[in-house]
């Protein structure tokens, strides 16, 4: 599904690693307008490289799917409804199979996290899935559970900063406490039954999520290419 650029020799420390990256996180985060032309002569100005490395960045991105190529460039994307539902749907699936099969072994030694702090509970979240995953000894399914935390982590943070933001935390951390729980027990259908409840509540926020997101992304035409050069001094 996904090519494993990582693996490229040399390209950890590469220029187009840093343009890689710089780039994935503009377009993970919506911080570019959807149906933007990303035009590798004027990101390779703005970053003060050459070409090469931007124009490899670019074709790793749309081998990826983050981007898509069409006649005479390379595009961002809309968010779409269906393909963040089947990112969840993929999660779950395999948060169900493992609990399933008893794959997975909760440890007790587990702690919440602050249910304050956004980035602290977007972490536990994405950490504790990715562990379930790990637990199938399938590194092909580690890895699209990897990808599909990724690509569901903007609507996700769209989803606590709505007005009834302090209610979504206290319902997230129930859910979260009451699973930890159900699989200290060793409850399995109950587990199960906590994470069907747990992603239809937010696959059924997706299409208001979306409107939003797009919305927002579409307001950022002025300032994009500034977030991009910062994206690039960190990465």
């Amino acid at each position: 599904m996904f090519s494993h650029h990582e693996y490229k020799l040399g390209w950890g420390r590469s220029k187009a690693n840093q343009a890689y990256k710089a780039l994935k996180k503009l377009v993970v985060y919506c911080e570019v307008p959807p149906c933007t032309r990303l035009d590798a002569i004027t990101i390779s100005n703005v970053l003060d490289t050459s070409i090469t490395p931007v124009r490899e960045a670019l074709i790793q991105l749309e081998t990826e799917k983050y981007i898509v190529s069409c006649g005479n460039g390379y595009y961002t994307q809309k968010l779409e409804v269906k393909k963040l539902a089947d990112h969840f749907d993929f999660i779950k699936m395999v948060l169900t199979h493992a609990f399933r099969e008893n794959l997975y072994e909760h440890s007790k030694f587990v702690m919440l996290p602050s249910w304050d702090d956004y980035y602290l509970i977007s972490e536990f979240l994405e950490s504790f899935c990715e562990s379930v995953a790990e637990a199938t000894k399938n590194d092909r399914m580690r890895h699209c559970v990897h990808e599909s935390n990724i690509r569901t982590r903007y609507v996700r943070w769209l989803d606590l900063q709505r007005p009834e933001r302090l209610s979504r935390l206290s319902r997230i951390r129930g859910d979260a406490s009451e699973l930890l729980e159900l699989l200290d027990r060793g409850d399995k259908d109950g587990a199960i039954a906590n994470v069907d409840r747990q992603f239809s509540a937010v696959i059924n926020t997706i299409p208001e999520l979306v409107l939003e997101g797009n919305d927002r992304a579409g307001n950022t035409k002025e300032s994009w290419l500034q977030t991009l050069s910062s994206n690039w001094a960190e990465s």
